[in-house]
């Protein structure tokens, strides 16, 4: 029984580990939490922690720095320079995540490298902590809307903190952030627009509402919060505005029908003269006027969203411009003149209506039918087919 002590004592003697140099951030090793975009200052210490120099900086040294995302994934590894052994760095990120910041090594003045390989029997050559920040970000989710009024659209929201669990996170306060130790997951009190209108908060925290106009059958709403000292998010969302589809069904059923009769009319006219190159004409020239038409819509869409504040700058300006160079060169394909011209113009709709529009689409993560781009494309197709063969008109 005396034996069996001092036995066991021995044991766990030897089962510990000494460290050459340790690195580790100069706060404890708990959770740091900001904006994205925001520059968080992250320090950390190297010392020596085995032999005569115990305790002391690691002074003139380099220090390599690994940092990983949530999914463990090595996003890049940092070079720092130490004289004091204390090595400070600021770091920031657009994307929302949480990120881990471990030191992986230390290169001493004398190009001695420390890594936790070991160097004796009870000896490893380095020992690390690492350091967590919380980048984060709005989460803005739609709840409902209302299209029940022709040119109206009413939107609701929720707006929470995007990485936060549901029962919210509590901070150290050494590392509050906007004087708070305790983030909730709803965001509360924050400034909300809806289409460019502030939105209200609701009897419910985190739900805002607010109504805006809108004259086309898709409503493009784009959602902004801001709060201070986080960087503005912008979400955007589309749905059917039902009682402006109505309207739009009329008019695109009249204006269908309109075209189909000219197209009908002309074909029998021409049948009459027994002039196909004059019909195949006719044809490329009123489907040019349509999608330079489409081009229109689109070119409108893009404005009234920049009134709203998406950034469709170019897509307005492009879709104008579409329109106004389609439609000349279709009436100039009427006339019979300048044929080179009109094929130049039937492509000009061509990407207005299907690259740009979906690039406008895709920068704000929106849906759109690959459907109807395909069939605004085939409509510039079947323009350019019949222009192109009816040269011995021109």
């Amino acid at each position: 029984m005396l034996v069996l002590p001092v036995f066991a004592g021995s044991v766990t003697a030897q089962s510990e580990t000494n460290y050459y140099v340790t690195v580790k951030p100069t706060t404890p090793n708990l959770q740091m939490y900001t904006t994205v975009g925001h520059n968080w200052a992250l320090t950390f210490s190297a010392n020596w922690t085995y032999g005569a120099n115990s305790g002391t900086p690691v002074e003139n040294a380099t220090a390599y720095i690994e940092v990983k995302n949530s999914g463990n994934k090595v996003l890049e590894a940092l070079t720092l320079n130490t004289t004091t052994g204390i090595f400070s760095f600021n770091y920031s990120t657009t994307k929302a995540d949480i990120l881990t910041f471990t030191p992986i090594g230390l290169t001493t003045q004398n190009d001695e490298t420390y890594t936790d390989e070991i160097k004796d029997s009870d000896v490893s050559g380095f020992k690390a902590e690492s350091a967590v920040v919380w980048f984060d970000t709005f989460h803005v989710g739609l709840v409902s809307w209302d299209t029940g009024s022709l040119g109206k659209a009413s939107v609701t929201v929720n707006v929470t903190y995007l990485l936060l669990p549901e029962e919210g996170l509590t901070l150290p306060e050494w590392a509050t952030y906007s004087n708070q130790t305790f983030l909730p997951k709803i965001l509360h009190d924050a400034t909300v627009t809806i289409n460019g209108v502030v939105a209200q908060e609701t009897d419910t925290q985190g739900i805002y509402r607010a109504e805006s106009s809108i004259a086309f059958p898709t409503t493009y709403a784009i959602v902004k919060v801001t709060q201070e000292g986080w960087t503005t998010t912008s979400t955007a969302f589309s749905f059917t505005h039902a009682e402006n589809l109505r309207v739009w069904s009329y008019a695109i059923i009249f204006g269908s029908a309109l075209t189909l009769v000219a197209l009908i009319l002309q074909f029998i006219s021409s049948k009459r003269a027994n002039n196909s190159g004059k019909s195949k004409l006719f044809v490329g020239a009123v489907l040019l006027a349509v999608t330079s038409i489409i081009s229109l819509y689109w070119g409108l869409v893009g404005l009234e969203g920049i009134m709203h504040g998406f950034d469709w700058l170019l897509l307005t300006a492009l879709g104008l411009l579409s329109f106004g160079f389609g439609l000349a060169c279709s009436l100039l394909a009427f006339k019979r003149k300048y044929h080179a011209l009109a094929i130049l113009a039937v492509m000009v709709p061509l990407i207005v209506n299907v690259v740009i529009v979906k690039s406008a689409l895709d920068a704000y993560m929106l849906s759109y039918s690959w459907l109807l781009l395909a069939l605004f494309a085939g409509l510039s197709i079947l323009s350019a087919y019949f222009i192109s063969n009816a040269d011995g008109t021109f």
